[in-house]
């Protein structure tokens, strides 16, 4: 008889955990992830952690370090400007969904909030909390655009965004300047000018991600 195989529930409760520690900083990149050390840490056997590392490998999160066994992965500055890229269009084409669809106040309500929270969170100058405010404000727009194509699409994408606009938010200066853009969006997405909508989400996307190129550059 073989072997049973986890469940999958708890792999993938192992996977999102470690998922969550690496977008987190928690495990920064580079980190050496020893599945006995992984496994004690999580309360787990090896095997769910085994199958976890898989998944996370190809998702592009971690990745081999030669005979020692795997790591997490670097933030790869090339490829986080492409993923800004596809992104871009992504979020042009929701923005301007968002305000084909965007009748009632139930639309102005929600994004007026998220930009009331994105405002606490720049007074408060915290990443963690600037961070989820972007991510719930993209998220908002991909919902209220009523095709769910776009954020299955842009979800492989975000692991990665999310640990680059961990190091970009560093700068306090481009807090202001990011919720400005937020602002503008959120703006025209209530108003319903679908044109201005998608250039604008466009551009954003497009400036982040030039953004976050140097500044991963320079580093």
């Amino acid at each position: 008889m073989r072997p049973l195989a986890p469940k999958p529930d708890l792999v993938m409760q192992t996977h999102d955990a470690i998922r969550i520690a690496i977008m987190s900083g928690e495990l920064e990149p580079f980190a050496p992830l020893a599945q006995e050390e992984l496994a004690a840490s999580l309360g787990v056997s090896r095997q769910p952690v085994s199958h976890a590392l898989v998944l996370l490998k190809r998702e592009g999160l971690v990745v081999d370090r030669g005979r020692k066994g795997q790591m997490v992965a670097p933030i790869d500055a090339d490829r986080l400007l492409a993923l800004y890229q596809v992104r871009g269009a992504l979020d042009g084409l929701a923005a301007r969904l968002a305000a084909t669809a965007s009748t009632g106040k139930n639309c102005q309500s929600i994004l007026n909030k998220l930009i009331k929270d994105g405002a606490f969170c720049v007074e408060r100058r915290e990443i963690t909390p600037l961070v989820d405010a972007d991510v719930a404000f993209h998220q908002a727009i991909y919902d209220l655009a009523g095709n769910a194509e776009i954020s299955a699409m842009v979800e492989g994408c975000w692991p990665h965004m999310v640990r680059s606009m961990r190091v970009v938010l560093d700068d306090s200066d481009a807090h202001s300047g990011i919720w400005a853009d937020h602002r503008a969006i959120a703006d025209a997405i209530i108003a319903g000018d679908v044109n201005a909508a998608e250039t604008m989400a466009t551009q954003h996307a497009s400036k982040a991600g030039e953004a976050t190129y140097q500044r991963l550059k320079s580093l």
